[in-house]
């Protein structure tokens, strides 16, 4: 089964890939700045999930969990972009941050093939160097 877990929703169990696409293409950055401030896709018998969010200008930030990997583009200078997850900030760097496209690409792949999206450089976040926010 496939569960959507959204920053304001109750749990919704085996969403269609219209509600999806719905919440990809149509949902502006106030959604979510709501309630957990993220989303998730979860799918039984697969370890792997997808946490996602969109940030206003960047795009969205897809992050395969438990192993924080991120997608990566090595051609745009990094920023550090502030994301509030859970009532506490989660920093961003603005090289993986991708479109809504392609976000959904990723989502619907998973959701359609229980396996991840081999379109994008995929690399685990605290790889990449920008401010994590972390006290050195």
């Amino acid at each position: 089964m496939i569960r959507y877990n959204g920053p304001i929703e109750a749990e919704i169990q085996s969403p269609s890939l219209e509600y999806i696409r719905d919440i990809i293409f149509n949902k502006s950055e106030k959604y979510w700045k709501q309630g957990g401030g993220d989303s998730c896709i979860e799918i039984d018998e697969v370890e792997e999930r997808l946490i996602f969010f969109y940030d206003e200008p960047y795009g969205f930030f897809v992050m395969r969990h438990p192993d924080y990997l991120v997608p990566i583009d090595r051609n745009i200078s990094i920023k550090t972009v502030e994301h509030m997850v859970g009532g506490e900030p989660m920093r961003i760097p603005t090289c993986s941050y991708i479109s809504r496209e392609k976000a959904f690409e990723i989502i619907n792949n998973f959701m359609n093939n229980k396996s991840i999206e081999e379109s994008v450089e995929w690399i685990d976040l605290y790889e990449i160097e920008f401010d994590h926010g972390f006290n050195e």
